[in-house]
């Protein structure tokens, strides 16, 4: 092995850049589709004016849901300031809570509470207009259910002591402590492990197993070019067979491998605010050796590398289309459950630490090594 790994970094000495560069793509690439998609999402808030007409808890309660609202930036602005920004298209829509809302939310009423003013290039003014007039709606929704309990307890209990506004409290409580509806739009899952329905558009380590794929594939062409001809002979006059020698080489890329994953660990922690668990490290491990030995086989197969190369960018190209890190896919695993359970990404992303595939794929190998080779070709 101390032979093996001597030769090997005088080889890497020699491709020292393209060996940096593999190793590190997977890094690189998450980090910087991250932060470039974190401020892609900031700069492409949706512009809108809002004019609050009464200081009331129910305006600002208001004012409080929509400014929450996922890819809107809300402007508090008075009225003539916040037309005279939409006729110069600075908005894309303006919102007017009219003075006396609170007292027509109390009364049930949701007609002409909220004056909205919209231009022709307006492009996001309905879903806007919509979520707002969702947000008016639960409030008389809850006004309205209000005085049908105070109306049941005048029947049914004369001696009951609850209040509309006591009535109105409970039910948001109830409502938090429900949980019952919570979507959160977000380009990394950094901050929306604390809900389990959060919507993720990029996802971190996804990401990251789709690059580790290519890597592991380009750094593995060394056994494709070590196969070669002209090569074979020396294996004769060496105390190494080739697939010892090959095993061995496999255990120093998968350490070499394991290294840069922990430094993947610790850089999106600090970076990105990944946490770290145990579970997680090892999930993370086991993707690696299965991957590592995967690629292996793969390599251990093929002759030529220019097909060894075509192979691992359709082999990448599928485990990203049928993955859903990038494209949804509910609508193929409702209809294949069974592609969850064999397909590797996955299982990776399920955290399961018992994978499937790395327990084959190392079976494979044992039974690789042990099998008798039919010609001495490789000076076996």
């Amino acid at each position: 092995m101390k032979s093996i790994l001597q030769t090997r970094i005088i080889f890497w000495k020699h491709q020292i850049f393209s060996l940096l560069f593999w190793l590190l793509l997977p890094i690189i690439a998450v980090i910087s589709i991250t932060l470039l998609s974190e401020s892609i999402q900031e700069d492409s808030n949706i512009p809108v004016g809002l004019v609050i007409e009464e200081d009331t808890p129910m305006a600002k309660n208001l004012k409080e849901n929509i400014n929450q609202a996922a890819m809107i930036h809300v402007d508090i602005l008075d009225e003539d300031k916040a037309l005279a920004q939409l006729e110069k298209h600075e908005l894309d829509s303006v919102f007017i809570i009219r003075d006396g809302y609170q007292q027509q939310i109390k009364k049930g009423s949701r007609n002409q509470l909220i004056t909205s003013y919209s231009s022709d290039l307006s492009f996001a003014y309905t879903p806007v207009s919509e979520m707002i007039a969702s947000f008016v709606q639960e409030e008389t929704g809850r006004s309205k259910a209000a005085y049908t309990v105070l109306n049941l307890a005048k029947t049914h209990y004369e001696n009951h002591s609850w209040t509309w506004e006591e009535i109105v409290a409970k039910s948001k409580q109830i409502q938090m402590d429900q949980e019952l509806l919570q979507t959160t739009f977000t380009y990394a899952n950094s901050q929306s492990e604390e809900t389990t329905n959060s919507i993720l558009i990029w996802n971190t380590w996804g990401l990251w197993a789709l690059f580790s794929i290519l890597s592991t594939f380009f750094l593995f062409d060394w056994i494709i070019k070590e196969k070669r001809s002209s090569l074979r002979p020396r294996f004769a006059f060496i105390r190494y067979s080739f697939k010892t020698y090959c095993l061995q080489n496999l255990i120093i890329y998968t350490l070499l491998f394991l290294i840069t994953d922990l430094i993947a660990i610790l850089a999106f922690n600090i970076i990105l605010g990944e946490g770290i668990h145990p579970t997680d490290v090892w999930n993370v491990f086991s993707f690696r050796l299965m991957m590592n030995s995967l690629v292996f086989l793969i390599a251990i197969r093929v002759t030529n590398l220019i097909f060894y190369y075509s192979l691992s960018f359709i082999l990448t190209l599928i485990m990203t289309i049928s993955s859903g890190v990038i494209l949804p896919v509910e609508r193929i695993t409702n209809h294949f459950p069974l592609l969850e359970v064999i397909h590797p990404l996955q299982i990776f992303m399920d955290a399961n630490v018992h994978h499937i595939w790395l327990y084959v794929t190392i079976t494979l190998i044992v039974i690789w090594f042990l099998r008798k080779e039919k010609s001495n070709a490789y000076g076996k």
